[in-house]
């Protein structure tokens, strides 16, 4: 499960990632960068996914923990909920998080417009992804600006994901490694 000391985990939670187009882009472009590891939960045996000790290593070396999926009935798939249950639970109240930046970075089927007060969704993506912001309030990390690939499910889903692919890297790759300066811009579609 290790794959040795590396400045940002990526934590991807999607249960069926190789008929996936969006998240599959997005990882395939950050799991080459140098000082990035991607754990699939869900291509994990349970008792490595689920093993605190194994991630209070990993986690404890990292200077970043990126949450990545697909926004599934407003959340995140159910793997990666049995993770903050199971394990962040643990690690929160451990030196473990503390000061670590915490990203989401997710994708949605519904437009940038669907997101909003009277959109067809009700709601912001902010509010919607509250919970993840709370937690790491509580867990003493730093909040980072959700990376936001919105309309995979419209017709414009293959620039968005080309576009989403391209910023996603980049802010990694000039960002996420220098921990005094944590800028994760929010992309919206029609920039993505």
């Amino acid at each position: 499960m290790d794959k040795g000391i590396k400045q940002v985990v990526v934590l991807l939670a999607h249960p069926d990632i190789k008929s996936s187009q969006a998240n599959k882009a997005l990882m395939d472009a950050i799991k080459e960068l140098e000082e990035v590891a991607v754990y699939n939960l869900y291509e994990m045996r349970p008792e490595d996914a689920f093993n605190v000790d194994s991630w209070s290593k990993i986690i404890s070396q990292a200077s970043a923990i990126v949450f990545q999926f697909p926004l599934y009935w407003m959340s995140a798939p159910s793997l990666l909920k049995k993770w903050q249950d199971e394990v962040f639970t643990y690690l929160a109240k451990t030196p473990a998080v503390a000061g670590k930046a915490l990203l989401v970075a997710v994708t949605t089927g519904s437009e940038y417009s669907a997101y909003r007060s009277g959109g067809r969704n009700n709601f912001t993506i902010d509010e919607l992804l509250r919970p993840y912001q709370g937690s790491a309030i509580h867990a003493g990390m730093v909040w980072q600006t959700p990376v936001v690939a919105y309309g995979m499910g419209t017709a414009d889903a293959g620039k968005n994901i080309a576009e989403g692919v391209n910023n996603y890297k980049v802010n990694l790759s000039n960002s996420c490694f220098n921990v005094s300066m944590y800028f994760f811009p929010y992309l919206r579609s029609g920039s993505i």
